[in-house]
Parts: structure tokens; sequence; C-alpha cells
């Protein structure tokens, strides 16, 4: 702890070497989830097609299947959710729907229990039956090679961003603590403790603690304060070397 304190005191540049290198780890980390996770969604997706297609839409109306009755219910991170193909009429019948998707030969609807929408079908479409195994498999590949490529640039420009914005907060927690710390200082400062609080932000979601983006923040400015005391020099001990 001492020598974090003494990195952010005394130490060079706003952390930026740090925000990328953690910008990195972020992108590899997504990466190596979308490559483990995202394979166990295939099997799901190709039943739902086998199930629901073909499926052709034209002129703004389902033209395949025609009269046809389907209704599926899926658990979504323990919920359900209905998933109904109606061709037998235009409108649906709102009252006592699951939570779900529900299409018409004219509408789409998505239901909650707070909020009902409904969307009318402009777009034509043709979404045939047969194995998408393969295409599935192809389109991981490349979103996991995307997060690798990509990931950490966009990664280092919202980190670096969120550190500026929070180095410029630090002056509250300076006012409140009668200190001085100069702006690099604020930045090595947010940068060592916004890689802290993402990386306890992530564990607590891996066992289905989430933190809010309010919480986060409030996190941020309470440990501006606690620490801004300790590397911050003390605005008395500044006046009196300036006099010197």
């Amino acid at each position: 702890m001492h020598k974090i304190f003494r990195y952010i005191k005394n130490g060079q540049g706003i952390g930026a070497l740090w925000i990328l290198l953690f910008s990195a780890l972020v992108a590899f980390s997504a990466a190596y989830s979308a490559q483990t996770l995202l394979p166990i969604a295939v099997p799901h997706i190709q039943l739902f097609a086998d199930t629901f297609f073909p499926l052709r839409v034209q002129n703004s109306k389902v033209i395949v299947p025609q009269n046809t009755i389907i209704s599926k219910t899926y658990h979504v991170n323990g919920e359900p959710l209905t998933i109904t193909l109606n061709t037998t009429k235009d409108l649906l019948d709102e009252t006592d729907k699951q939570t779900g998707l529900y299409l018409t030969r004219s509408y789409l609807y998505s239901i909650t229990d707070n909020q009902i929408q409904r969307q009318e079908l402009t777009a034509d479409f043709n979404l045939e039956k047969r194995d998408y195994v393969p295409l599935l498999n192809n389109l991981i590949k490349y979103i996991v090679r995307g997060i690798v490529l990509i990931g950490p640039f966009f990664n280092f420009i919202f980190f670096m961003v969120a550190v500026v914005f929070y180095a410029f907060l630090t002056g509250f927690a300076c006012a409140l603590n009668k200190v001085t710390l100069p702006f690099k200082g604020k930045m090595r400062l947010n940068t060592v403790l916004f890689i802290g609080v993402y990386i306890i932000s992530t564990l607590l979601g891996y066992v289905g603690f989430y933190l809010s983006t309010l919480s986060f923040f409030l996190i941020m400015l309470a440990l501006q304060i606690i620490v801004v005391k300790t590397v911050g020099t003390p605005i008395e001990q500044k006046e009196t070397n300036v006099k010197s």
C-alpha cells in the first residue's frame, strides 16, 4: 500500500500505461468469456430456428407459415420468456399475456410486467429452416477476434475519459481535506482507484451482486476523500514552502 501511495504522490506521468494495460486485460477477458459462453447458445438458437422457421414476411405481412400457432417458453436468468408465433390473426389480445415476444400476421409485440410495445412489420425478410450451426460458429469467431483487436482501443478511450472526469472531481476531496495535489497526481490517483473499483465490481458481479453506476460513482468519491488526505500536500505546508 505504501508503494501505491508513493506512486500516486511522486510517480511520473498520468497512469496512461496502466490504463492501456488494463484496457487490454479487460478486452482479452471479454474475448475469453465470449469464446466460452457464446457456443453454449448455439444449439438453443438452432432449436429456436427448427421450431419457428421458415418465416417469411412480405408486404408487411407474415405469409409463411399461415394459420399457425406456435408457442415456447424459455428461461433467461431464471425468468420465463414466452415466444409465440400466431399467424391466425393480425391483432393480439394483450390482456393476461406473460412476459415475452408475440408475432402475429402484422405486428410484433414485446410484453413485460409493466409495458406493452407493438411494432408494425415493415421490412420484408425470409428465414429458412436450415442448419445455422456453421454460420453461428463462424460469427462467434469474428466476434472474438473483433473484441481482441478493437476492444483495447475502445476500452482505453472509455477508461481514460472516466479517469479524467474523476480527476477533475478530486478537487472537492482536496478542498475537503485542505490539501493540494497536481493534476498528474490526481490522474494517477484516479487511475489506481478506477482500476481497483472496476476489479472489485467485476468480482462482485460473479457472485450475483452488481454495482450500479451511481454506486460506482459514490465509491470513487469516498475513496478519493480517504486517499487524498494521505497523498496530498497540506495547504499550510505548501504556503510555508513558498514563503521560504
